[in-house]
């Protein structure tokens, strides 16, 4: 008897908002873990190249590729009154996140980044392709 249940798997050549989507499990698992881990003082970041790493992709200069669907996830998160889970993404030489961040009004870097690790992200579903290309097509990021 045939599996009539078939899981999709995240390739290279995705839309923007199927790869947003990609990006928000690798975040959240990378929050989440992050917190167990326990790291004391020091505000865990992602750098851009080892989120390319962690999608499959190994080009050079992932900052520049990965912005929109960063963007994507700042104003999803926005719209639904949470930190912008794009702020923990940063760039190896600055280490601050790129152009794409999307910040709530009267909160800088840091205090977002903060926000984002007292989020209880597992209690969040995972945003649809379907969500995420609303975002996309409605914020013309």
């Amino acid at each position: 008897m045939a599996n009539p249940i078939v899981l999709k798997r995240f390739e290279h050549g995705d839309r923007l908002y199927v790869q947003a989507q990609q990006i928000w499990l690798i975040l959240v698992a990378f929050i989440e873990s992050s917190k167990i881990s326990g790291l004391k003082g020091e505000m865990p970041t992602l750098y851009y190249s080892e989120l390319a790493l962690r999608m499959g992709r190994e080009e050079q200069g992932a900052g520049r590729f990965l912005g929109r669907q960063l963007g994507i996830l700042g104003h999803l998160c926005i719209r639904n009154e949470l930190p912008p889970i794009n702020t923990i993404v940063v760039s190896k030489i600055t280490g601050m996140p790129g152009d794409e961040v999307v910040l709530p009004e009267n909160k800088d870097i840091v205090q977002a980044q903060r926000a984002v690790f007292k989020e209880d992200w597992f209690r969040i579903r995972v945003p649809t392709t379907g969500m995420l290309r609303s975002v996309w097509e409605c914020n013309d990021i």
